[in-house]
């Protein structure tokens, strides 16, 4: 059992959040954080989220650059992140986040979304989160058994 585990999509104007059951096999996104202006604000908000589920571990998204090095952005998603696993006492992975967010939009494009407002955007970052932890369960699967 590898317990709860969350997932964040880290933004500028919302953070999007998602948690799989204590298995691992199921993935749900919750209500997107929108983000308070303050760095303070934002990590007690997806603290208290996060802190109600008993997670066990928080996967933090990095938008890197196509080539693998830090971005501004990936930075701060990366202070974000240790500031969050501080508050939650909790483990803090962090992961390439490639282009969920590119993929989550055109996911809900497909599925005939047009895109208008906030809540539309809070759908794509949830699904971005939940992409994202997805892509951290199905690496943890490929990882063999310890052996006895």
């Amino acid at each position: 059992m590898i317990g709860r585990v969350a997932a964040v999509d880290y933004g500028t104007k919302r953070i999007g959040l998602a948690v799989c059951d204590p298995l691992g096999i199921t993935i749900r996104g919750l209500d997107t954080v929108v983000r308070p202006p303050d760095e303070a604000g934002a990590v007690a908000a997806v603290a208290a989220v996060l802190r109600d589920l008993d997670v066990t571990r928080v996967v933090v998204g990095l938008p890197l650059h196509m080539d693998g090095r830090p971005s501004p952005m990936s930075e701060a998603a990366r202070a974000f992140g240790e500031a969050l696993g501080r508050a939650l006492a909790r483990e803090v992975v962090f992961l390439d986040e490639g282009l969920t967010s590119w993929e989550a939009e055109e996911n809900v494009k497909a599925r005939g979304k047009k895109l208008r407002g906030a809540r539309d955007r809070g759908e794509v970052d949830r699904a971005a989160a939940r992409s994202l932890l997805r892509s951290y369960l199905d690496a943890l699967g490929d990882v063999p058994p310890a052996s006895p």
